[in-house]
């Protein structure tokens, strides 16, 4: 029913997903042949050219519409079938002689409909029997076919659910009509149809729905013949009874709609037709019973209007989308390299395991954007390792009948990939930025909405510092930050620029207020240490280093992550003794394959917490007791303040070398204290 120009993206993605487009077009040529027969109060047939425009839409389907069109007409025998026969040629021969009327809007090609008809029907009028009933039923029967017809197109592109709501069952209502007076076993096919229908909206929809479907297909008598609608109320009490039960299931819809026939069907029918309408109704709970669960999944989504759901605010959009513009980026860069692009793998591992899946329209049209998101997703998770049934998402799992199958092809798909080399830091660092982004624009929007969910602070940190350039030196290459970071968390760095002097200062200085900044957006240390290595990498061609020690305190329970990069070892002076924390990693700005491994404390109340920087380590002349001595001072430190024990650790280190430093000396200590009201 639709043309290529217009459809909705994940239209194409289903039909290209789900197999060879024959069965479509059979379906829809299949469904033609009833809607040409449709009759409105026997005498207006405004579905076929509505139905040979839409099918029409696509070139190859145009003249097999025509023709089984015609062949619907000429052996249903119905009245003014020259005429119609006439009216399909006129349709056909136009859109062969006009291909570019395909590119138009709906409302262009919805017009053909109304002037095929009034042409066509108004000559044969003028020239055999002219009379003014004659015209007001043709100008009727062309203002009808319009709007079916342009429903059918708009229907084809809608993008709301309303829309697609409103052409599907106008499609129906052809149907239903097209299908009046045939029968099996003296059963009405219409009967039949348009009670499972009854049953599947009332077990999808509740009360409400079931009564809404049950009238109007209560009401399709009577608008093909002049005829009393009385089995509109049988249908309509009957689909509110079937609803209310709906919370039972199957079951409880089965016994509602056969209670309400049971009660009524006399009344409403009399007493001949309640042998038939019970027939009719045994074989749409046979159907209903036999029906498969995703194919009411899929008539939920299709029914359901989310009329009173709440408008998403424009800047929760923006979010959601620059959160996926995002993980886009970091997907597409892990997977530089690759033959192909992600995307592309995606769709071919789909179209091979959904192909000719009941539930693949479901998926790929109504949620076309989030399977592509989701399955870019696994395929990178599938580089890891085997994906297993788990890692599938709720909504996915519970409908996908070859789950099994998709996740082994990704896998597969996932470990033929050409990897990057392994020196190719710069791509995975930028990858990892994009994720870690994503993530961060995601916690901002749940922080928003629901607050930090922090409480007071159990503990605080006091901090003391002290520090002196090197011998004949202006300013120390050494630096320090001491900040306090959401949620409740204590910051420390002493990092030690390459060298010393402005430059070394400028290094570190550089170094520091960027991992302060990283770490107050949100960066994981682990990311933002990568990110400043990187940035130190590309500032200059010359060799850069920085050493950087960092610590970060929990403030809720005292737990606390270090990371040292090049740094000395810190110290941790409790009651029972000091502890040191050591770390062999290499400073930043030396590699671009930074191995960042985290050391990780529980601080308590009135812990000591002192980072030094190598120049005060180095003092001593002994290379064995240069850590011994700050310990040493440590066990002797009482509970005088931080900033007292820091000039006091500087001045002893400056007696070690006589006054003249060799290098910069800083000295960092940190004490742990109760929070006030903690």
């Amino acid at each position: 029913m639709s043309g290529h120009t217009g459809v909705h993206p994940w239209r194409q993605q289903a039909r290209a997903l789900t197999g060879n487009e024959l069965i479509p077009d059979v379906l829809l040529l299949a469904a033609a042949f009833f809607l040409v027969r449709a009759a409105l109060l026997e005498e207006l047939f405004p579905f076929g050219p509505a139905i040979i425009i839409a099918a029409g839409s696509r070139r190859r389907l145009l003249w097999p519409a025509v023709l089984v069109a015609a062949v619907s007409v000429w052996l249903a025998g119905s009245p003014q079938v020259y005429s119609r026969l006439l009216i399909f040629l006129f349709l056909g021969l136009t859109g062969t002689l006009y291909p570019s009327l395909r590119q138009r809007g709906p409302l262009t090609r919805a017009t053909l409909a109304p002037v095929a008809i009034i042409l066509v029907r108004g000559l044969s009028l003028t020239i055999w029997q002219p009379s003014f009933y004659g015209w007001v039923q043709i100008i009727f029967e062309a203002l009808l076919a319009w709007g079916l017809t342009l429903g059918l197109l708009e229907t084809a592109a809608a993008r709301r659910q309303e829309e697609r709501l409103l052409g599907g069952g106008l499609f129906l209502l052809g149907l239903l009509l097209g299908l009046q007076g045939w029968q099996v076993a003296g059963l009405s096919i219409q009967g039949i149809i348009s009670r499972y229908i009854l049953l599947l909206a009332a077990l999808v929809g509740g009360p409400g729905v079931g009564a809404a479907a049950g009238a109007a297909v209560g009401f399709l008598p009577s608008l093909a013949a002049l005829i009393t609608p009385s089995l509109a109320g049988l249908m309509a009490f009957t689909g509110l009874v079937a609803g209310s039960l709906r919370n039972l299931g199957k079951p409880g819809v089965i016994s509602g709609f056969l209670l309400a026939h049971l009660v009524l069907a006399n009344y409403f029918l009399g007493s001949e037709g309640v042998l038939a309408a019970l027939r009719e109704s045994g074989l749409a709970i046979l159907a209903m019973v036999v029906t498969p669960p995703f194919l009411v999944n899929y008539f939920r989504e299709f029914l359901t209007v989310p009329a009173a759901t709440q408008p998403v605010p424009a800047g929760t959009r923006r979010q959601e989308n620059l959160k996926q513009a995002l993980k886009s980026l970091a997907r597409n860069l892990r997977f530089h390299g690759y033959d192909e692009s992600p995307l592309n793998v995606v769709r071919q591992v789909a179209r091979a395991a959904c192909r000719g899946c009941p539930a693949g329209k479901v998926c790929w049209e109504l949620e076309g954007e989030q399977m592509l998101n989701t399955l870019q997703d696994l395929l990178q998770q599938g580089s890891k390792g085997p994906l297993t049934a788990a890692d599938l998402p709720e909504w996915l799992a519970s409908r996908c009948g070859r789950g099994r199958e998709l996740l082994a092809a990704l896998t597969t798909r996932s470990s033929q990939g050409q990897k990057k080399p392994a020196e190719d830091g710069l791509t995975t660092w930028l990858a990892s930025i994009f994720d870690n982004l994503a993530a961060m624009v995601d916690n901002a929007f749940q922080m928003d909405s629901t607050g930090d969910g922090t409480g007071q602070p159990a503990l605080k940190v006091s901090v003391g510092m002290a520090s002196i350039p090197r011998h004949r030196a202006d300013v120390t290459g050494d630096a320090f930050v001491a900040a306090t970071l959401e949620p409740s968390r204590q910051l420390l760095i002493l990092g030690d620029g390459m060298g010393a002097g402005r430059e070394a200062a400028d290094a570190s200085g550089t170094a520091l207020e960027l991992l302060q900044d990283l770490l107050a957006a949100g960066f994981s240390p682990e990311l933002a240490l990568r990110t400043v290595n990187m940035i130190l990498l590309l500032r200059t061609s010359r060799e850069n280093f920085t050493t950087l020690d960092l610590a970060m305190v929990n403030c809720q329970n005292g737990q606390t992550e270090f990371y040292k990069l090049g740094a000395c070892p810190s110290f941790i002076q409790r009651q029972d003794g000091v502890k040191l924390l050591r770390s062999h990693s290499l400073p930043v700005g030396i590699l671009e394959d930074l191995q960042v491994e985290p050391l990780r404390e529980e601080l308590q109340e009135g812990d000591l917490l002192v980072m030094v920087s190598d120049g005060v380590l180095e003092a001593h002349r002994d290379l064995n007791e240069k850590e011994k001595w700050v310990s040493k001072a440590l066990q002797r430190a009482g509970e005088a303040r931080p900033q007292e024990i820091a000039d006091r650790l500087l001045r002893q280190a400056r007696a070690l070398v006589d006054g003249d430093p060799p290098d910069d000396m800083t000295v960092v200590v940190a004490r742990v204290e109760k929070a006030a009201g903690g």
